[in-house]
């Protein structure tokens, strides 16, 4: 019995977060980055509606990115883009995610989008205020 409480306390330190790592991450669409032990970062995927430069539109359209979390916590899903640039996901516990300004690219000068196109990301992980 005496043996059983260590391995008990063992198991459930396994179980807990690992901290996240402090750290700029440029990434690619489908591209996994760990930011710690046991959570993973994925840029799913991105879309862009945005209005081309050339073009008369009514409505602006929008960029956005897509990222899951994998972590102890589970799944979690969260967007970024120009109009929300940053985000604090439950399962980085106040760790912050930051879009650089910098990888936002410019609108298109067309209304096509070729296949294949693709649109890179930088991240900011933070875990101090």
């Amino acid at each position: 019995m005496k043996l059983l409480a260590p391995l008990v306390l063992l198991g459930l330190a396994g179980c807990a977060a690992a901290p996240i790592k402090d750290g700029t991450y440029p990434l690619q669409p489908n591209q996994r980055v760990a930011l710690s032990a046991n959570t993973t970062l994925t840029y799913d995927s991105f879309s862009d509606s945005r209005c081309p430069a050339n073009a008369r539109c009514i409505w602006a359209g929008r960029l956005s990115f897509q990222f899951v979390l994998n972590g102890p916590d589970g799944r979690e899903e969260f967007s970024l883009g120009p109009d929300q640039p940053a985000a604090t996901p439950k399962s980085l516990h106040g760790a912050r995610i930051a879009l650089d300004p910098g990888s936002i690219p410019p609108v298109r000068s067309t209304n096509a989008t070729r296949p294949g196109d693709v649109i890179p990301v930088t991240l900011t992980i933070t875990t101090r205020p």
